[in-house]
């Protein structure tokens, strides 16, 4: 889809290169039409980021004084900078927010893992670490077991690159009225807290007729409630011949079509077991014995004979499908079988949908014209350092004296027959 029309179109954006919580944020913004220039470091063929889609790259060394100085006239002219970076580090180069006060508009994004204040701010860390400092992660896994990380995608994407999103986007808005930018301070330790604020304002509560809906992070409330594992009919069971169900019928009258469904595939109870009545759902004294009818019944019946008896009710039960499965039939639109059984990546289509300005439609996505159909899994460092220096106005005989000395890179770079003469440094309005 061309840019045209795209509603971030003419967004000018500086992503210096990191890993998923960063290279997220900028795919969505190119997704939604903005020019992302990604900084790479030079001396490097391959950066494993595969969130590159719709980005430019320039390979350019920040700690030369050349580079610097152009890296500084890019962000001079950028909207917003994507710092992925611990506490410190752009200061040290000289690339701080505070360098660009002439640049009135610019909207810095800082996004960390710990907070930037405190004794975890300059620690090393991964999703895992930063939901366990949130409290999240004490709330998340089975009856007694150990917490449980949902991947990496609580931390990463909801807490950090989600909220991040969030914050540009809010300060863009508010710039449409001030003319002004800002700092956006982003981590995933209070980014995943706010994400679960459902949970953590719960977890004080119990409802009338649900009871305890989450458990406070101890031992011995995690996985007893209502949606944390605790309830049978919020949860997953085995099916015939392998497959899953997933099964959330919370509601009274869901419970109800649910179990009804459930005696009518299977008149008789399992042995040992009675038929569940619609009164006794949020009795917990009986929810072991409710847990062992729901596991016997659904192991009757394959995954594709319960999905036609639960597709189209409100029973709140649907199948758990593999990544190729939901790619043929769990959204719209579905891909074609011959696309799942090339193996060749099917890429997520970018949300939400804008009715008068949707997002481009990524290369590999369900729907992509068969010259689109190979995904953008990777971006060479460097593979637009040419076309970005000539905009900004560096000339050839500059970028030759850059490559030689060592300040840019680019994987067509000039051999070093064509890299002779002297180089005058980069141009004065740099």
């Amino acid at each position: 889809m061309s840019q045209q029309g795209l509603p971030l179109q003419g967004l000018k954006v500086i992503e210096f290169s990191g890993l998923a919580p960063g290279p997220y944020v900028g795919m969505v913004l190119a997704d939604f039409g903005a020019d992302v220039i990604r900084i790479d470091r030079c001396g490097i063929s391959l950066n494993p980021d595969s969130l590159c889609r719709g980005k430019r790259s320039i390979a350019i060394s920040p700690k030369d004084q050349r580079g610097n100085r152009i890296l500084k006239e890019l962000i001079s002219t950028a909207d917003v900078v994507i710092d992925p970076y611990r506490p410190g580090v752009l200061e040290k180069l000289g690339l701080g927010p505070e360098e660009f006060h002439g640049n009135k508009g610019l909207i810095f994004a800082r996004l960390t893992g710990f907070q930037r204040e405190g004794p975890y701010a300059n620690m090393a860390g991964h999703d895992i670490n930063y939901i366990a400092l949130s409290g999240v992660l004490s709330m998340l896994g089975s009856a007694n077991g150990p917490p449980r990380p949902p991947s990496n995608l609580m931390a990463d994407f909801a807490g950090g690159s989600l909220i991040c999103l969030l914050g540009i986007l809010m300060a863009l808005v508010e710039r449409s009225r001030s003319g002004k930018g800002q700092i956006v301070e982003a981590d995933m330790v209070n980014g995943s807290r706010y994400a679960s604020s459902f949970i953590f304002l719960s977890s004080y509560l119990s409802h009338p007729s649900w009871g305890p809906i989450h458990g406070d992070g101890r031992d011995e409330t995690r996985g007893q409630n209502t949606l944390d594992g605790g309830a049978p009919w919020y949860g997953v069971y085995k099916c015939k011949q392998g497959g899953w169900m997933s099964l959330g019928a919370i509601e009274t009258h869901f419970y109800a079509e649910l179990l009804e469904i459930l005696k009518n595939a299977h008149p008789e109870p399992p042995a040992g077991l009675r038929h569940p009545s619609v009164e006794t759902q949020h009795d917990r004294a009986t929810w072991n014995e409710l847990r062992s009818y729901f596991e016997s019944v659904f192991k009757t019946r394959t995954r594709d004979d319960w999905e036609k008896r639960f597709v189209g009710t409100d029973a709140c039960c649907v199948p758990v499908l593999t990544r190729d499965e939901a790619a043929l039939k769990g959204v719209l639109p579905s891909a074609r079988p011959e696309d799942v059984e090339s193996q060749r990546p099917i890429v997520p289509r970018a949300a939400p949908r804008l009715s008068r300005t949707p997002a481009s439609l990524p290369r590999g996505a369900i729907g992509c014209a068969e010259e689109d159909e190979d995904a953008v899994m990777l971006l060479t460092p460097g593979e637009d350092t040419e076309k970005i220096l000539e905009e900004i106005g560096v000339g050839a005989e500059e970028r030759r004296s850059l490559y030689r000395d060592g300040v840019i890179d680019s994987p067509d770079k000039p051999d070093e027959d064509d890299q002779k003469g002297e180089g005058q440094g980069v141009k004065a309005k740099l």
